[in-house]
C-alpha cells in the first residue's frame, strides 16, 4: 500500500477552517516512526508551528522559520500567551491531560490541534511517565486514552482521526463563526471592562477590582492596556507568581514596573495601586498580606482549565472581601478563537470543564438521609456516570482541581472511594490513598534522604521530615481528598465520610488513618473536631497553596499512638522558635489556629511574669522581654478561642520587623505600635 501523503488533504482541510473560523483535532495514530514521519511532512507546510514534546524531534524547517523546537511538558505552561496556526501534542511519551488543556489553548481561530499517539491497542501503559501515582504500582489500563478518543471518534464534528491505512471519514461541516471584533486593538468587553476599572481607580477608594475569564478571552492583554495607561500620571506595580505568569501583561505594558510577591512584601515600596496577574497562583495568605499593606489591587485570574485555581480562589479568597469594596469584571468574548468555536466546547464536554446539569434535590425532609457506597475501583465502566460527579464536586470544593485528576480518578490502582448518594446526587466523596508497607531498607534510605519513592506521600512526610524512621513500614490509609457539596455541609456527613474510612482502615489490619492538608484555620477546625491528632508541620510551602503543610493522624494501634505522642512532643517543644522563623510568614488566623491545633501550653516562672510586667507597665524593651512574651501570649491565644489583633501575633508570637507591621495609621512608627503593643497585653493581662 503507498505511503499516504497527508499535507494536501490538510492544506484542504485549513482552506475549510479559515472559512468558518472554526478550529479542528487531528488524531495521527500509528507506529512512532510513521508519526514522526507526518510530523516532518506537518513541518512543510509553512505555518506558525508549536510542538509540545517530551522526546528530541526534528520540528525546525529552513523553509518554515515560524516553527521551532519541541517544548518539553515540564515547561508547558511556558507558551502561556503564545499561539500558532498548528499545535502538535506527542503522546509518545504519555498522556498528561493538563499539558492537553495547555495545547487547545495555544490554536488559533482557523487552526489544528494535531495529537501523536500511539493506537489505543498498541499503547504502552509501563512507558507512560503519567501512568504512575505511587511506586510500585503501575495503572492496569489506559482508561483515561481510551475515554478520550472514544469520545471524539464518538463527535459527529470534532476529531479526525489518520492512520498509516485510511485518510479520516468526512465529519459533518462546522458552522461559520464571526470573529470577535476589535475596535482600535480592544474588544468590546475589553474596552467597557477597562472603562470602568479607571473609574474605580479615579474614585481613590480602597477596595479590589477582579477581573475573570476563561482562557483565551484576552485577560491578561486587557490588564497589560490597562497597566500602560495607568502608569502615565500614578505609580503601579505589577505583580505575579513569577515573571513568566505574566508574560502577556508585560507585552502589553514593557515599561512596566514587575516586582514578586516576597519581594513586594519584603521592601513594602509605596505604590497607588499594585496589579496582580493569575491571582489564584499566589497563595492565599500572601494576598492577606499585600491586601493590607496595599489596600487598593486590581486584580486578574483564569477561571477553569488546567490552572486548576480560579475555582478555589473565588471559593476562598474572594469570598472573604465585602461586597461594598468588590469590583467584579468578567469578560466572556474569545480573542484568540471565536465565540461558538466546536473544539473548545467539545474538549470542556469530554474533560468536564462544563457546567453539568443539576441533578433532582430531595426536599429538606430528606437532607439527613444519605447513603455511603464504598468503591474499590472507581475507573470502572460501570462507577462511570457516578465519577463524573464526583469530579465535579471535588473541582466546586478544592483550591486545585486539573484535568490530571480525572485521569487519576479512572486509572489509580491504589485509590480508594467513598461516596454519599441522596436520590440521583453524590453529595459526598472522600478519596483514599493505600501507602505506606516498604520495607525497612528502603525506609531507612528515606529517612536519610537518600530515596525518595513516587507516592506514599505521609509516610515519606512523617520519615524524612518528622524524623520517625520506621514510619514508612506502616501501612495506612491516607484521605487524598474529601468533599462535601454545599448543601449538605455542617450536617456531620464529612465526618460520617471519615468515620466510614476509619472503620476500613480498622477491618483491613492497617496502622493509621492519615492525612496532609494546606493550614488553613477553617480546615484545621475540621480536622481536629473529627478526633486527628497534629503529627508534623513542614519546613517549606506547599506549591498548590503557598501555605506549611500538616501532616495529621488516627491511629489504630499502640505502637503509631505511641510515635504520635513523641511527635506532638516535639512539636509543643519547637513552635516558639518555629514561629520565627519558617513560620514568621503565616497570617493571625493561621498561627492561632495551629496553636489551638497542637494544644500549645507554657509555664511561665516568676522571673518571666516579672519581665512582661515590666514591658507592659513600664518601659523595658521588647526585645529583652521577647522570650518571656512569647510564650505568655501564644499559651493566651491557645486557649482562648476568640480573634485576637494581628499585631500581638505578628510581633509578640512571630517577632515580625516593625517595618512589615500592620498599621492604623499611616504616620504610626515603631514607637506608637510599641505602645499599642503593651496596651493589648495588659488588657490580656486584665482579662486574666
Amino acid at each position: 500500500m503507498p505511503a499516504i501523503d497527508i499535507n494536501p488533504w490538510v492544506r484542504e482541510l485549513l482552506g475549510e477552517l479559515s472559512l468558518t473560523q472554526q478550529r479542528q483535532l487531528l488524531i495521527l495514530q500509528g507506529s512512532k516512526a510513521w508519526c514522526d514521519a507526518q510530523l516532518r511532512a506537518l513541518c512543510q507546510l509553512q505555518l506558525s508551528m508549536l510542538t509540545l514534546s517530551n522526546r528530541e524531534l526534528e520540528t525546525e524547517s529552513p523553509t518554515s522559520p515560524i516553527s521551532s523546537g519541541p517544548i518539553p511538558f515540564s515547561k508547558a505552561d511556558a507558551c502561556l500567551g503564545r499561539e500558532a496556526k498548528l499545535v502538535v501534542l506527542d503522546l509518545f511519551t504519555g498522556f498528561n491531560p493538563d499539558v492537553l488543556c495547555i495545547a487547545a489553548g495555544l490554536v488559533q481561530a482557523g487552526g489544528i490541534l494535531a495529537i501523536l499517539s500511539a493506537e489505543i491497542k498498541c499503547w504502552q501503559q509501563d512507558t507512560d511517565l503519567y501512568a504512575r501515582w505511587q511506586e510500585p504500582a503501575i495503572s492496569a489500563k489506559p482508561r483515561f486514552a481510551e475515554y478520550f478518543f472514544a469520545a471524539f471518534e464518538a463527535s459527529d464534528d470534532i476529531g479526525l482521526r489518520i492512520t498509516a491505512e485510511a485518510l479520516p471519514a468526512p465529519k459533518a461541516k462546522l458552522p461559520v463563526l464571526e470573529a470577535t471584533r476589535f475596535v482600535k486593538g480592544v474588544t468590546r468587553q475589553q474596552a467597557d471592562c477597562m472603562q470602568r476599572i479607571e473609574h474605580w481607580v479615579d474614585q481613590d477608594r480602597p477596595g479590589v477590582a477582579l477581573i475573570r475569564a476563561q482562557r483565551g478571552r484576552g485577560k491578561s492583554s486587557c490588564l497589560g492596556m490597562l497597566v500602560e495607561r495607568l502608569a502615565q500620571d500614578r505609580r503601579v506595580l505589577v505583580c505575579a507568581d513569577s515573571r513568566r505568569a505574566a508574560a502577556a501583561l508585560l507585552q502589553f505594558a514593557p515599561q512596566a514596573e514587575f516586582i514578586a510577591p516576597d519581594r513586594l512584601l519584603l521592601s513594602n515600596p509605596s505604590a497607588d495601586l499594585v496589579v496582580i496577574d493569575e491571582a489564584a497562583m499566589i497563595a492565599q495568605s500572601t494576598l492577606r498580606q499585600i491586601k493590607r499593606l496595599y489596600p487598593r489591587l486590581l486584580m486578574a485570574t483564569t477561571t477553569g482549565g488546567y490552572e486548576g485555581t480560579g475555582q478555589g480562589f473565588m471559593l476562598r479568597f474572594i469570598a472573604e472581601l465585602e461586597s461594598q469594596n468588590l469590583l467584579q469584571l468578567e469578560l466572556h468574548d474569545p480573542v484568540r478563537w471565536c465565540a461558538g468555536d466546536r473544539l473548545e466546547w467539545r474538549l470542556n464536554q469530554v474533560l468536564l470543564q462544563d457546567r453539568a446539569d443539576k441533578l433532582d434535590m430531595p426536599d429538606n425532609s430528606d437532607l439527613l438521609k444519605w447513603q455511603l457506597q464504598v468503591v474499590e475501583d472507581p475507573g470502572a465502566a460501570d462507577f462511570r456516570e457516578s465519577l463524573w460527579q464526583v469530579y465535579r464536586l471535588l473541582s466546586a470544593a478544592h483550591y486545585r482541581t486539573r484535568p490530571s485528576d480525572l485521569r487519576m480518578l479512572m486509572e489509580n490502582p491504589d485509590l480508594l472511594l467513598i461516596v454519599a448518594r441522596c436520590g440521583q446526587r453524590i453529595v459526598g466523596a472522600v478519596l483514599l490513598n493505600r501507602e505506606g508497607g516498604l520495607d525497612a531498607e528502603l525506609g531507612r534510605q528515606i529517612f536519610l534522604g537518600r530515596r525518595r519513592p513516587k507516592g506514599h506521600l505521609l509516610a515519606q512526610m512523617l520519615t524524612a521530615q518528622a524524623g520517625i524512621a520506621h514510619f514508612a513500614e506502616y501501612r495506612g490509609l491516607r484521605v487524598q481528598r474529601i468533599a462535601v457539596s454545599e448543601d449538605f455541609r455542617r450536617r456531620g456527613l464529612g465526618t460520617c465520610l471519615l468515620e466510614r474510612a476509619l472503620e476500613i482502615a480498622a477491618d483491613s489490619g492497617l496502622d493509621y488513618l492519615g492525612a496532609s492538608f494546606a493550614l488553613d484555620s477553617q480546615t484545621v477546625r475540621f480536622w481536629q473536631q473529627a478526633g486527628f491528632g497534629l503529627a508534623h508541620v513542614s519546613y517549606g510551602e506547599g506549591k498548590s497553596s503557598g501555605n506549611q503543610s500538616l501532616a495529621i493522624l488516627r491511629p489504630l494501634n499502640s505502637r503509631v499512638e505511641e510515635d504520635l505522642g513523641q511527635l506532638q512532643q516535639r512539636i509543643k517543644d519547637q513552635l516558639p522558635a518555629w514561629m520565627t522563623q519558617f513560620l514568621q510568614g503565616l497570617d493571625a488566623g493561621q498561627v492561632a489556629a495551629l496553636l489551638r491545633f497542637a494544644g500549645f501550653t507554657a509555664v511561665l516562672s516568676e522571673l518571666e511574669r516579672s519581665e512582661i510586667e515590666a514591658f507592659t507597665f513600664g518601659n523595658k524593651g521588647f526585645e529583652l522581654c521577647f522570650v518571656s512574651l512569647q510564650k505568655y501570649v501564644m499559651q493566651r491565644v491557645a486557649e482562648n478561642g476568640g480573634a485576637f489583633d494581628p499585631l500581638l501575633i505578628e510581633k509578640a508570637i512571630q517577632n515580625r520587623a516593625w517595618e512589615r507591621l500592620p498599621r492604623e495609621t499611616v504616620g504610626e512608627g515603631r514607637k506608637q505600635l510599641q505602645k499599642r503593643l503593651r496596651g493589648l497585653v495588659e488588657a490580656m493581662l486584665k482579662a486574666c
